[in-house]
């Protein structure tokens, strides 16, 4: 009967310790080529007359949020800190950061114009 508890904590601790291990693996650093946008206009920036940054401060301003475009992806990721990205709203940058299990939000470590 000991053998049979002894290999039922094993296979438990394995099965906990491959669990983990995906976890960490789905929450890995990341970089992206990306152009801060809003989500409201995402892809491409729709006000007449106004460069992107223009366009995208205009946009927050009506209660949209910083978004990442990443063309590579053909996705518009939500910001986990809008701090982070706001001095860069309307440009090109280099994203360093974690996208979230469900693939939606990046969190940004790192972010820098290119």
């Amino acid at each position: 009967m000991r053998v049979t508890r002894t290999a039922a904590l094993v296979l438990s601790l394995v099965l906990f310790l491959m669990g983990a291990s995906t976890l960490v693996a789905a929450q890995e650093e990341q970089t992206w080529e990306a152009h801060v946008t809003d989500d409201m206009c995402a892809k491409e920036h729709m006000m007449d007359g106004m460069t992107d940054p223009e366009c995208a401060i205009a946009c927050v301003e009506m209660g949209a949020a910083l978004a990442l475009f990443v063309e590579a992806d053909d996705a518009v990721y939500a910001v986990d800190d809008q701090e982070k990205v706001t001095e860069f709203a309307g440009q090109d940058v280099t994203v360093t950061g974690v996208l979230s299990e469900d693939k939606t939000t990046v969190t940004v470590h790192s972010i820098e114009a290119r």
